[in-house]
């Protein structure tokens, strides 16, 4: 009977050792990102049946397991992709918003100063000061183009560059994550399948870590291998093997940098439409939905105005009474493309001016600087819907609408991710109050399993001496 006092005794003896272990670790690892709060699971052990029935045996710890829902993460992990997404997106946008709308580096004040020296031709077009100072905001309306333009480019190279770095990481967590599918298999085969609670929190921090880039989906496998994919459903670590992502040059345009996959035999280029989710998707979206569209927009608007006003300076006549050649110069009249990179002013000479309508009007003939300064308010861009301003107007509110749009989505998926992050935290974070509360029960349960095997030994000298 003492011997098998002494062996209940020392079976929780030994449980309440696991389970002050595991609390003291849940402790400690209690600010440790990723980690999720593990228990020691206890079962009583197998009876003893005998005449008087089944004798209790003592206690067993089963396994040590984390307090862990695969669901709750899962909603975590969409809703850090979609989060990421979003505040890619809006703090891209929100530097075209800046630049379009700026009331002094914008270009609405370029374009009303140089319709106003128009405006001044018109009422004085024998003046030469006010002819020069034309020609001098019509070179500063071309620069503020270029310099928008510039600007725009520097963005496409900053998206560039993000693209590069978020592939670069993207082949880093990879490969972890596929370093750690083998490591996870290892080391519970070697436990008799008891889960590697640590490890597995590793992997799960790298994962959501992916998340953050690119939308993830995980699959589990029997072995406990995780199979990863990215966007819509392309496959990134299968088992112990991480597939390799490069940023390569498009073929149709070597500026610009897509995402492609590297394989025996080259490459294959993923279409942006399956790279959903995380920063990186929302570069890409940003790139096709709002840069390719502003830049595109301001090429349109620059090639329209230099368009339309050379052809109506073209059928005036200057102060030599000499008909009226291209005012700006630098564009493709048949194609858009780069219009802003390349508009600049061609005339020099302020009396090259076409300011009258026919060659014997004299020098204060003012009609056809009425029509050039009349061009400001009059439809004739977007299919004859929109004035120069106007045509501008309506690129700036696209892009102020679209970035509030973003800007309400993005702090409304923050707050999801908030609500879901703390659902996820309430169950598989490490409350101390609690921990603490474990530390003196366990303790009480370690002092009274050395109680038990105190009186069990005490039994056992008792029969010795019979």
């Amino acid at each position: 009977m003492a011997n098998g006092i002494m062996n209940v005794g020392v079976s929780g003896l030994r449980a309440a050792q696991v389970a002050l272990l595991t609390t003291s670790h849940n402790i400690s690892n209690a600010t440790t990102p990723g980690y999720n709060r593990q228990q020691a699971i206890q079962s009583a052990s197998t009876p003893l049946a005998n005449s008087d029935g089944f004798i209790g045996r003592g206690v067993q710890i089963t396994t040590v397991q984390r307090i862990y829902n695969q669901h709750l993460v899962s909603q975590s992990l969409q809703a850090q992709s979609q989060s990421s997404q979003l505040d890619s997106h809006y703090n891209e946008i929100k530097q075209i918003d800046n630049l379009l709308a700026d009331t002094t580096s914008g270009l609405t004040p370029a374009l009303h100063n140089f319709f106003n020296a128009v405006q001044d031709v018109a009422s004085n077009p024998a003046s030469i000061s006010s002819r020069q100072a034309m020609l001098s905001n019509a070179e500063a309306l071309t620069a503020r183009f270029q310099q928008m333009d510039q600007r725009l480019s520097e963005m496409r190279e900053g998206v560039n560059s993000q693209i590069t770095g978020s592939v670069t990481e993207i082949n880093s967590l990879a490969q972890q994550i596929a370093g750690l599918n083998m490591n996870i298999q290892a080391v519970e085969s070697s436990a008799n399948g008891q889960p590697a609670n640590d490890l597995l929190d590793q992997r799960d921090a790298l994962v959501r870590d992916l998340s953050r880039i690119i939308n993830v989906d995980v699959v589990r496998q029997n072995n406990g291998h995780y199979n990863v994919f990215i966007g819509n459903g392309q496959s990134l670590v299968v088992g112990s093997s991480a597939m390799t992502l490069k940023a390569v040059p498009s073929s149709s345009d070597p500026q610009r940098l897509v995402v492609a996959m590297d394989q025996q035999g080259g490459e294959i280029v993923l279409p942006e439409h399956q790279l959903q989710g995380g920063s990186l998707g929302g570069l890409l979206a940003f790139r096709s939905e709002t840069l390719d569209s502003v830049q595109n927009s301001f090429d349109q608007l620059a090639w329209g105005i230099a368009d339309t006003f050379n052809t109506q300076h073209q059928v005036g006549f200057d102060l030599q009474s000499v008909a009226g050649s291209n005012f700006f110069e630098g564009t493709d009249p048949s194609d858009p493309s780069q219009a802003a990179r390349n508009i600049r002013v061609a005339i020099s000479d302020p009396a090259k001016i076409a300011a009258a309508d026919n060659n014997d009007g004299g020098v204060t003939n003012n009609i056809n600087a009425l029509k050039l300064a009349g061009l400001q308010t009059e439809n004739t861009l977007q299919g004859g819907t929109a004035s120069y301003q106007s045509a501008y107007a309506r690129l700036v509110s696209q892009v102020g609408n679209k970035t509030r749009e973003l800007e309400v989505t993005s702090k409304a998926q923050e707050s999801m991710l908030n609500q879901t992050d703390q659902a996820l935290q309430s169950l598989s974070g490490v409350n101390l109050e609690e921990e603490a509360a474990n530390l003196l029960r366990y303790q009480q349960m370690f002092q009274a399993s050395s109680k038990v095997i105190e009186i069990g030994n005490s039994l056992f000298d008792s029969l010795l001496r019979i």
